[in-house]
């Protein structure tokens, strides 16, 4: 009998730990951890910094030419031609800091040089100033800062004197553009007075 009581404790205790070993039993649940990422931005008085790099994206050229127009407002891409546009667009936004009711001028380019392999390139022009929040349009150049007339002048409407601003363009893309990663680099100016 205690052959029997013996072989009916082992049986237990080997099935309460293979329950505990499975996780069934009652124990301490699983953990998962991740990680995120916490950004911000210092921007210096009197100062400019560019936020994010204006994108044209993911690009499918074909045998005939097109465009990729990234809205300067809200980011979105649109294509026409004969590419088609498969996302990662968005519009560049830079950052400065002034005071309020400081007047600043901002001045963009008109077209950027995108250059990519063995000195392929592309032109984006159309290069546009986005609406801002934080900034009132007062008059001068054709109000995107890049046309006649010099660039145009704005006023900081913010209590802190932090403004942003966003920038657009239109990428030309030739008919059978070669594959491969396009860059170009431009200056933004912005003139506080």
């Amino acid at each position: 009998m205690s052959n029997t009581r013996a072989g009916a404790a082992r049986c237990c205790l080997g099935l309460a730990l293979a329950l505990a070993s499975s996780g069934l039993g009652a124990g301490p649940a699983a953990a998962q951890t991740t990680t995120g990422t916490a950004q911000a931005v210092i921007v210096e008085p009197l100062g400019l910094v560019k936020v994010t790099d204006l994108q044209f994206g993911r690009i499918a050229a074909s045998a005939s030419a097109g465009t990729i127009t990234v809205d300067a407002n809200t980011g979105a891409c649109s294509a026409s031609g004969g590419v088609r546009s498969a996302g990662g667009c968005g519009f560049g936004q830079f950052a400065g800091q002034g005071a309020r009711r400081l007047t600043v001028r901002i001045q963009i380019p008109g077209t950027v040089s995108l250059t990519g392999p063995a000195g392929s390139t592309m032109v984006a022009d159309t290069i546009t100033l986005g609406a801002s929040p934080d900034l009132v349009f007062l008059g001068g150049g054709n109000g995107n800062g890049n046309g006649a007339g010099g660039a145009p002048r704005y006023q900081i409407t913010s209590n802190s004197g932090i403004f942003t601003f966003r920038l657009g363009g239109r990428l030309n893309v030739a008919a059978g553009q070669r594959p491969g990663q396009y860059t170009g680099t431009f200056p933004v100016t912005v003139q506080y007075q």
